[in-house]
């Protein structure tokens, strides 16, 4: 895309505008996406940094405060015991400082979403190239395991898997623990994720395929490789940006169920499932401890998706703007 800028009255320049940058400059326009992403950001660098932002708080998510438990015995009218030294306030019954439980319990979540979101677009992009440009055989075969995958009730799958493969895991002496578990839900969710991804490249892979450009570099004498890494690739990750913008939060969010479901992260450690599954039973009493972390969730989880619908608005050149 060309932009013309008038220099005199007798000359214009004419500049350039990679598709790179016409994207960012819509993404800019977008100031919902703008400030999504600033909040993104900021959620992701504190979870990360949970080890560093409690200890100059002086907390931590194993520590337990029964000094403040046992001054706020009845926690709901001092909202969980709220105060500077303990900002979100305590955990009822142990009295674990919130803030701390929800730092880290943010860092747990965006670990698991992160590495579920690269390992379901590394094997959704390569099995969806792969197919949508060779056909053939494999795409067929591959295509009935996808549909396979897809009739089953993932959810249920894990639940009732999760257990045993932990097991598993920790007999093979790779990780134990919750180190287990958190490998066994990355597995589980890639293994029942990357089919939806997988239809997307390959639908796309297919009709590129068929396009001048791959057809003039297969008349050029160009290899399959070079043709699927120079032609097909650069023209297939802004869809796989938009999916990783959309995955994160389904994963955190996912994350967060099968936590509260029992077959996730489990205490000592802080998760946001555990602290909702925990705070059900406080919330009459301390409504704090339901709401707060609710309302970081959320706020997560709300961003993430926010970005995300700025992103697919700014890589699409058709949406109605």
């Amino acid at each position: 895309m060309a932009e013309a800028t008038v220099i005199d009255n007798d000359t214009v320049e004419v500049a350039q505008r990679t598709p790179k940058a016409i994207a960012w400059g819509r993404f800019k326009r977008n100031k919902v996406g703008v400030f999504a992403g600033y909040v993104s950001i900021f959620f992701i660098v504190v979870a990360f940094l949970a080890p560093v932002i409690t200890r100059l708080f002086h907390v931590n998510q194993k520590d337990t405060y029964d000094g403040v438990l046992n001054q706020y015995a009845m926690p709901l009218g001092h909202w969980g015991g709220i105060a500077l030294a303990h900002p979100l306030g305590i955990e009822p019954g142990t009295g674990r400082d919130v803030f701390a439980l929800s730092l880290y319990g943010a860092r747990t979540s965006f670990i698991v979403a992160i590495i579920a979101t690269v390992g379901t677009i590394s094997i959704g992009m390569l099995v969806g190239i792969a197919t949508g440009y060779f056909k053939g055989r494999v795409d067929s075969i591959v295509g009935r395991f996808s549909d396979f995958l897809l009739s089953f009730p993932g959810t249920f799958m894990i639940i009732a898997l999760a257990i045993p493969m932990v097991g598993r895991v920790e007999a093979t002496k790779l990780a134990h623990g919750n180190a287990a578990r958190i490998v066994v839900l990355v597995l589980f969710l890639v293994f029942f994720g990357w089919t939806g991804f997988y239809r997307l490249i390959r639908s796309q892979a297919m009709s590129m395929r068929e396009r001048d450009f791959v057809m003039a570099a297969q008349a050029m004498g160009a290899s399959s490789w070079r043709i699927i890494v120079k032609e097909l690739l650069p023209n297939l990750w802004p869809t796989a940006i938009v999916f990783v913008s959309l995955s994160l939060p389904a994963y955190i969010a996912a994350e967060a169920t099968f936590s509260f479901l029992g077959v996730g992260v489990q205490a000592p450690d802080a998760t946001f499932g555990l602290i909702l599954s925990d705070a059900i039973s406080y919330w009459r009493d301390d409504p704090a401890y339901l709401l707060i972390p609710c309302t970081v969730l959320i706020a997560i989880v709300l961003a993430l998706n926010l970005l995300g619908d700025g992103i697919r608005d700014a890589l699409d050149p058709k949406a109605d703007r």
